[in-house]
């Protein structure tokens, strides 16, 4: 008998790590350091996701000049700018895994998505 009360430890041991890797992949973060000026950074939000969320991610509030993403195909870039109205920008929304430049005039952090984490 007393060879069977492992099993309700392990039991326990399994649900509680179960648990806590639950939790960190929900809503695990990347806090990507930005130096003065632009920064080159890979998104890994969600396809659609609006350019807006994006910027509210820079570190220290205020911070974010601009948004650049390049456009082989069309030879153009797109733009967000952090001044400006959102209807002004024309880099609406981002996909996930886009490259683009985060423009910033303080260090700071963009605090994305981990790459497992979606977004």
């Amino acid at each position: 008998m007393k060879r069977w009360l492992w099993v309700p430890g392990l039991v326990v041991a399994v649900l509680v790590l179960a648990a806590a890797l639950g939790a960190r992949s929900a809503s695990a973060q990347d806090a990507v350091p930005l130096v003065v000026g632009c920064n080159p950074v890979a998104f890994t939000w969600d396809d659609g996701t609006p350019t807006t969320t994006v910027a509210e991610g820079v570190a220290p509030a205020g911070s974010l000049i601009s948004i650049w993403k390049f456009l082989p195909a069309e030879g153009r870039w797109i733009g967000y700018s952090a001044g400006a109205p959102p209807e002004v920008s024309d880099l609406q929304t981002v996909e996930r895994l886009d490259a683009a430049f985060v423009c910033v005039n303080a260090v700071g952090t963009i605090t994305r998505p981990s790459i497992g984490g979606g977004g």
